[in-house]
């Protein structure tokens, strides 16, 4: 933004009977143009802020924040909390209710900021590579008890296996028995105990 004062849009007489009274209105005249202009930059770069946001970006400017949000999904779920990860394709929320949740983006409905927070752009460049089916594998290996939401179900057990197919939970019930959830189904996955 230009710092030096700009000469206002239209000519004024200088040659009035007050002419001092004409100089103030010229400068004056100017501050109006120049608080114009910079408001129309300022809607301009907003304006080109939003077409560049991606879903990523808003998620990681609110996960900087530390503020709860609400995440809805497709199927319904709603999480409420901070963000607790961003991933290349999905995004983490705990929720003091229920536990950590993650969610993939594409299974993602809306996305609110804290009462009276501002939504921010979420233009920024996001360089996240690591991958939904990718964090569920690592948290397979520590065999958590999860709830996955998949379809119309929500299935509670022991997560077994993951890979970037499919999920084999141990379903929590005396038989404990395996069953497969395509990872393309997988709504939210609820971390219950780690």
């Amino acid at each position: 933004m230009d710092s030096d004062p700009q000469p206002p849009d239209r000519p004024v007489d200088l040659t009035s009977d007050d002419p001092l009274a004409a100089l103030q209105r010229w400068v004056a005249d100017g501050q109006v143009d120049e608080a114009a202009r910079a408001r129309s930059r300022r809607r301009w770069l907003e304006k080109a802020a939003t077409e560049e946001a991606t879903l990523g970006g808003v998620f990681l400017d609110l996960a900087e924040r530390g503020q709860p949000v609400i995440v809805r999904t497709l199927a319904g779920h709603r999480v409420t909390g901070p963000i607790i990860a961003v991933g290349a394709d999905f995004v983490g929320v705990r929720d003091p209710r229920l536990g950590d949740t993650l969610m993939p983006t594409t299974r993602i409905a809306t996305v609110q900021p804290a009462p009276g927070d501002d939504l921010p752009a979420g233009d920024r460049r996001h360089d996240v590579v690591l991958a939904f089916g990718d964090a569920l594998m690592e948290l397979a290996a520590e065999r958590p008890d999860v709830m996955v939401g998949a379809g119309d179900e929500n299935l509670r057990g022991e997560l077994r296996t993951a890979s970037t197919e499919v999920v084999t939970l141990a379903i929590a019930d005396e038989r404990r028995e395996p069953i497969s959830i395509a990872l393309a189904a997988i709504d939210h996955v609820v971390v219950r105990s780690r």
